[in-house]
């Protein structure tokens, strides 16, 4: 088609921005399909207006009343390649990323190069966009406040079909033209229209709303249509033309008012040069016999190779990737280009006479002189291969998705292969097709799956004998992938150290660790020194935890260059990391991998192929990884990759349910920010309300206690609290409970600006035994500053409380327990002489402690409630009257005491000796009277 746009050129760009903002803007999915709606409609009323109107000019009242095929000039197009500007492959790349972008607006503003607002417009480090983390903003977001102050243009009177011309000039010419484009259009559009250029230039219109969603709106078939030839162009035509209801005769007879809407004929869409998007297979889930008896399958090889369709029609070849680029000027556009490394040898390999098909499979690098399929991770690629040498691309053919002008989707897959075999011949190290062999029990598949295995294939793939092509789809499309490290046990498993990170495309998040081994100090390093062998996802439910764990340790690569020990490869990006930390403060993952392949990009001969986080080691100290010796020994024997299969299949490997442990594309996408999520783990019902709106991350257990992080997790949910897998920041009501001090729970406790209270598990087992809450200072780990502040207010240091008395004994003994000499020496020192005055004196003005100062001895063992008052004022008994500490002796003189004078004589001049009506007579009146009339002798 050529798509003229025509109707462009009659919409203002500033209408399409407008749009834009009021889309973002809706806070849910569905407030923003309506804006959408609304205006697709206000597009369908003003597009019958623009043909009646051109039709009218033209005086061509016949060809209107005719209603001409659709091609391009009123349709949605110009406006849907805007709003999927990522689906857009009619354009070219526009080579325009932030950094040219940030150096551009610095010139065209005139900002000096050390100004805050060009740090901002070209930094894409963490500091540019640490409020974009928070609030959402993103680069064209900057770019429009800075651009507020200084830009004051208005809202311009650009249409769509001049920024479609200006895009176009983008994609295809070089820097120079760019720029020149782009100063051009900021002379004239004001800053919300460049703030959605920048936006559309980078292809990220972050509008909230996705792919699905937006197709939804055109119509419920659009999206499929698009998976079936990857042309927005050619869904807007038909969309225009109203052809999406077109079905085939026996359904459109059958269809109902009431019924879903009628499904469209494959065949208007599906045409060769025209990219169907590949069926995917879905994740082997174990229960072999279950799928077994929902129909027939057949067993292929899982070849480790690239995707690719090949398009035939008119004496042309088209070769085209999984994500659908075009690669055919590689391997040729016909029998006769003399440099395609592949189309010139398959000229007696298809059948004569045919006029058009369209074949899915992969394209493989075959050895010409071992005679083998070599593997994707030997280094090589198969789009770039040259015509002399020893490697060459063989295609291998595992499905036909059209013939002559028939389109075979929906046909069974058996049948599909059964045409496949009667099309082409097969040449070995050229052209070939997958053999699925038919799976006729258990023990057949699985010795299927076992010789797949020890012939150092990749894995297997499972395919329904009557599924239909279904373009797109990976779930429940009827076919199925299972590879060796998919299964638990029957891998190596590598417990490896993070030694380097890489940021997320905003530069915000840690999205993947560079991993490595550590080699120990030797006598010509005299320390310890880490070594490159892969790079992971950073996708584990606990990524949160340990970015905030790693985060005050990274040194930024750009800044501070790994030192010498540090062994990775500083020319390779995707081995040189953005970040990189010391070996003594990292953490250590368990990873499982396909296999060992050689790979540039990492420093050690064989890296890991296909890594996976099992999990986070936190029960291991950072010098417990593998060493560089005890991997070096498993990459030692076979050249090239090196498998990993520690074992033989067992049945239980594939009767089994099998359960996944990693984020699902919607969790990954959404950065951190679903781990935050509450969620329950298990559906138990909740039997109290005790922690209800509280929110409890489980660090650890202790298992030597017999107390699991399972069991902990339960006994919340059971008191009807919620369960989050890492910790939310700055909420008072999420409490982190940690049982043993593991190795994260320690590191996260070191950290500077904590942003949860860390809690011991006996708080918890307390709580929920006593059914109370009640957090003391001795129960916390390590609190926040919010909660230290508080805890300063209620209680001394050592964690008496200063209003609330001790419930029982073992609280007082825990206190006193934590009681130092060093403390009381401490405290001792703290307290000058002045202070101890100002205390006297403040007592002396209290009905309490009036005998604080007395040591006192009473000669009558007869009398225990003067004993008791005088004891319950502060007073101090003395055991005999030889103590040296004696103050006082307290005489009965209504009892006669034998010896009283040789005692009193015996006594030292300041002992005073009183009669005890003394002390009766004080508690009385709550004070020290005088006691010059109650001695007995002043001796």
């Amino acid at each position: 088609f050529d798509l003229t746009m025509d109707i462009a050129s009659t919409i203002k760009f500033r209408d399409i921005c407008k749009m834009f903002e009021q889309v973002k803007s809706q806070k849910n999915q569905q407030r923003k399909e309506l804006v959408l709606k609304r205006y697709y409609e206000s597009f369908q009323r003003h597009r019958q207006s623009f043909r009646q109107t051109r039709h009218e000019q033209n005086d061509q009242k016949q060809e209107a009343e005719t209603n001409p095929v659709e091609n391009g000039s009123s349709s949605f197009y110009s406006v849907l390649r805007l709003l999927l500007p990522s689906a857009d492959t009619a354009r070219d790349n526009y080579g325009l990323q932030i950094t040219a972008l940030g150096r551009l607006y610095t010139r065209v503003l005139q900002l000096a190069k050390d100004s805050r607002d060009a740090i901002r417009l070209q930094d894409r480090g963490w500091n540019s966009f640490r409020m974009g983390a928070r609030g959402g903003e993103d680069y064209a977001e900057v770019v429009h406040a800075v651009l507020l102050p200084r830009c004051h243009n208005p809202p311009s009177n650009l249409t769509l079909q001049e920024v479609h011309n200006m895009l176009d000039t983008i994609a295809n010419e070089d820097m120079t033209v760019k720029e020149t484009e782009l100063i051009r259009f900021t002379d004239l559009a004001s800053p919300l229209e460049q703030k959605w250029l920048i936006r559309i230039l980078l292809k990220r219109l972050e509008l909230g709303i996705g792919e699905q969603r937006i197709f939804g709106v055109l119509h419920a078939n659009a999206k499929d249509m698009y998976q079936r030839c990857s042309d927005l162009g050619r869904v807007c035509n038909l969309l225009a033309d109203n052809k999406l209801n077109v079905g085939n005769d026996s359904a459109a007879t059958t269809t109902t008012p009431a019924a879903a809407p009628p499904q469209f004929n494959l065949n208007l869409v599906i045409e060769p040069f025209h990219h169907i998007r590949p069926m995917l297979c879905e994740r082997f889930p174990g229960k072999i016999e279950e799928l077994m008896s929902l129909d027939v399958l057949y067993m292929e090889t899982k070849m480790d190779g690239e995707r690719f369709q090949l398009h035939f029609a008119r004496d042309r070849f088209k070769y085209i990737s999984r994500n659908g680029a075009d690669y055919t000027r590689n391997f040729g556009g016909s029998y006769d280009q003399a440099d395609g490394t592949l189309t010139p040898h398959l000229r007696a390999l298809l059948p004569l006479g045919m006029e058009s098909i369209i074949l899915d499979g992969e394209m493989m690098v075959w050895d010409v002189n071992r005679q083998c399929y070599r593997d994707k991770g030997e280094n090589t690629d198969v789009k770039h291969l040259k015509l002399d040498g020893s490697w060459r691309p063989c295609y291998v053919v595992y499905d036909l998705l059209y013939l002559n002008g028939q389109s075979l989707l929906d046909l069974p897959f058996v049948q599909r292969m059964h045409k496949l075999n009667e099309l082409i011949v097969e040449r070995p190290g050229v052209l070939g097709i997958m053999h699925g062999r038919k799976v006729g029990s258990i023990e057949q598949f699985h010795q299927y799956f076992q010789e797949a295995l020890d012939s150092n294939a990749e894995g297997i793939v499972l395919k329904m004998q009557n599924s239909t092509y279904k373009p797109g789809v990976r779930v429940g499309g009827g076919w199925y992938k299972d590879k060796a490290d998919y299964i638990k046990g029957l891998t190596t498993e590598f417990d490896v150290l993070i030694i380097g990170g890489f940021y997320n495309r905003k530069m915000t998040f840690i999205e993947s660790f560079l991993l490595g081994v550590l080699q120990t100090q030797t006598n010509n390093s005299g320390r310890d020194e880490v070594f490159s062998i892969g790079r992971v996802a950073n996708n584990t439910r606990q990524r949160v935890v340990l970015n905030d764990a790693l985060r005050s340790h990274w040194h930024k690569a750009s800044a501070e260059p790994p030192p010498l020990w540090f062994h990775y490869k500083a020319n390779e990006k995707e081995g040189c990391p953005d970040v990189w930390i010391e070996p003594r403060h990292s953490i250590i993952l368990q990873v499982k991998a396909a296999d060992l392949a050689p790979y540039g990009a990492f420093y050690t001969a064989k890296s890991l192929h296909f890594p996976r986080t099992e999990l986070v080691r936190d029960d291991k100290v950072w010098n417990e990884c593998m060493t560089l010796q005890e991997f070096q020994q498993l990459c030692e024997g076979q050249i090239g990759i090196k498998k990993l299969n520690k074992r033989q299949l067992r049945l239980d490997d594939f009767t089994t349910e099998r359960k996944r442990q990693k984020l699902t594309p919607a969790e990954r996408s959404r950065l951190g920010l679903s781990a935050y999520e509450k969620r329950r783990c298990v559906p138990l019902e909740a039997n109290t309300l005790l922690f209800d709106e509280f929110k409890f991350c489980i660090l650890s257990g202790s298992p030597a206690r017999r107390q699991h992080k399972h069991q902990l997790r339960d006994l919340v949910l059971q008191n009807g609290g919620f369960i989050v897998e890492n910790p939310l920041p700055h909420d008072p009501k999420c409490i982190c409970i940690a049982g043993d001090i593991t190795y994260m729970v320690e590191r996260l406790m070191q950290q500077f600006a904590r942003k949860c209270e860390i809690v011991r598990m006996d708080w918890l087992l307390r709580c929920c035994e006593k059914q109370q809450i009640e957090l003391r200072p001795k129960d916390v780990l390590a609190p926040t500053e919010p909660l230290r502040q508080q805890f300063a207010k209620s209680f001394d240091r050592f964690g008496d409380g200063y209003s609330e008395s001790f419930a029982t004994i073992q609280e007082l003994q825990d206190v006193l327990d934590d009681i130092t000499d060093a403390d009381l020496e401490q405290n001792a020192k703290d307290f000058e002489s002045q202070a101890y005055h100002d205390l006297e004196q403040s007592l002396d003005y209290t009905d309490y402690y009036i005998f604080r100062n007395i040591v006192g001895y009473l000669s009558n063992n007869n009398d225990p409630m003067t004993r008791l008052w005088f004891l319950q004022h502060g007073g101090q008994l003395a055991s005999d009257s030889t103590d040296r500490f004696l103050t006082h002796v307290f005489i009965d003189v209504t009892k006669k005491l034998d010896n009283l004078e040789l005692l009193i004589h015996q006594l030292p001049a300041y002992v005073q000796v009183l009669n005890s009506n003394w002390l009766r007579q004080c508690h009385r009146e709550s004070k020290l009277i005088p006691s010059n009339q109650f001695q007995v002798n002043n001796h």
